[in-house]
């Protein structure tokens, strides 16, 4: 699917700034507020626009993160099926996606701690004994997302959203007013405070002020657009590296060439067999390599990798835990 110039246009400044209100997003694009509302709905509609997330630090409440890849027996597509909405009405599954290769299947967990981890890989060995063949778990220490410049090219290179998912402080409780705020603004961050304060009952300087202490105590960290990439010809990819040694100052230069390269959309710091996950958007499998080929050239610790063709993202909840 094609984009037409003015709905790239509106897609680059949501892009920059999901937030962004219509008015002044219809003054940057130099059209009218209402065509700017009906051109965004549309792009909804048509599924080019998956939602405007908010970003959130698990480890301010308490949690950890986890990277789980799944490999399944060859059965029936009901089991599938079952599998998948199992992992939707979970509380701790906060992404799900169909791969390829050996992996059929990775998720990201969020648990107390490895207890809860366990539990969690037993209950679902136990619930679908005849489709789970082998599991490989990695742990997250730190989460960056970029901006989508594979598709807005004269972007410039902004400060990633970052999450220090392993420093777990739980600096911060949240209150029933506090998580109902955020299954709201989950996937739609440009909900005014006045539309949030008719479905919590509260003032809508309250919201304000809650939604600012959650910014302030580094719980939301930022706010992100979800593309469909697929719409317009986009392979997604997930490649896992390892370092032949340990080298923080090389690691941030890495993570400074994840983030200023068009490609690359998330990053993530694991330990574990693997070391550094990246998340990739390219027209074709030559683009993939060539990446690659130049990150392995230009820094030589990087040792073995893994390439993973994502096939459909099936499930996506930034805040599973306030599901009820």
């Amino acid at each position: 699917m094609l984009l037409n110039t003015k709905d790239k246009k509106i897609l680059k400044e949501l892009d920059n700034n999901p937030k962004i209100s219509t008015s002044r997003l219809a003054k940057k694009v130099r059209l009218s507020q209402q065509v700017v509302d009906y051109r965004i709905k549309q792009l909804q509609k048509k599924g080019i626009i998956k939602q405007f997330g908010t970003i959130i630090n698990p480890s301010v409440i308490g949690y950890e993160q986890y990277r789980i890849l799944f490999q399944l027996k060859n059965r029936s597509e009901e089991e599938r099926e079952k599998l998948i909405q199992y992992l939707k009405n979970n509380k701790q599954v906060y992404w799900a996606a169909s791969t390829g290769n050996k992996w059929d299947l990775i998720i990201v967990l969020l648990v107390w701690d490895y207890n809860n981890l366990e539990d969690f890989l037993g209950n679902i060995f136990k619930k679908f004994p005849n489709l789970m063949k082998d599991y490989e778990s990695a742990y997250t220490l730190y989460h960056e997302f970029y901006k989508h410049d594979f598709l807005f090219t004269n972007n410039k290179t902004t400060p990633p959203i970052k999450t220090n998912v392993a420093n777990r402080e739980r600096k911060l409780s949240l209150d029933k007013t506090d998580k109902k705020i955020i299954s709201l603004i989950k996937n739609n961050c440009r909900l005014s405070s006045l539309e949030i304060s008719k479905h919590c009952k509260v003032n809508y300087k309250t919201i304000q002020n809650r939604i600012k202490r959650m910014e302030e105590n580094n719980f939301i960290v930022g706010y992100r657009m979800f593309l469909k990439t697929q719409k317009y010809g986009y392979k997604g990819f997930l490649v896992f590296l390892s370092f032949d040694s340990y080298g923080r100052d090389i690691e941030k230069k890495i993570l400074a060439f994840a983030n200023s390269h068009k490609d690359i959309t998330q990053a993530t710091k694991l330990f574990g067999r693997w070391s550094l996950l990246l998340h990739l958007r390219t027209k074709d499998f030559s683009e993939l390599q060539n990446t690659i080929i130049e990150l392995r050239n230009k820094y030589p610790i990087i040792g073995d990798f893994e390439i993973i063709p994502v096939f459909k993202n099936l499930y996506i909840d930034l805040f599973p835990i306030a599901k009820t």
